[in-house]
């Protein structure tokens, strides 16, 4: 059997869910549902910042977006999405030492971040 399309489809979800801002937003969303703006307030990021990564999580299918009244209102898509998160915050917290030491993930952030953080891993 051909899992090349499903390793894509996956690569990309995770990927989603691999970027800082995009991990904060869902997060926020986890329990909640809530405005650009009231997520960018709360986080301390530009509306614009906010907007162009909900686009991402939206196009994976991690948010979802209703119109309420003049107002799009964001929240996690569905139970499934809210398990996958529920379950990774189980894995990290049971496996946070090896996976902060895994140097192969050290070494693949090392070549996406400026040098300055570099120098922190």
């Amino acid at each position: 059997m051909d899992n090349r399309p499903l390793i894509a489809e996956l690569e990309s979800f995770f990927s989603a869910l691999s970027d800082g801002t995009r991990l904060e937003i869902t997060l926020f969303l986890r329990d909640r549902e809530a405005t650009v703006q009231e997520i960018a307030n709360s986080l301390g990021k530009s509306q614009s910042l906010v907007s162009h990564h909900l686009s991402c999580l939206r196009n994976c299918g991690v948010v979802k977006v209703e119109k309420k009244g003049k107002y799009s209102v964001y929240s996690i898509n569905g139970d499934g999405v809210r398990k996958i998160i529920d379950e990774a915050i189980n894995h990290v917290s049971s496996h946070s030492k090896s996976i902060l030491s895994c140097e192969i993930v050290k070494g693949e952030l090392r070549d996406k971040v400026p040098e300055t953080i570099n120098d922190r891993l």
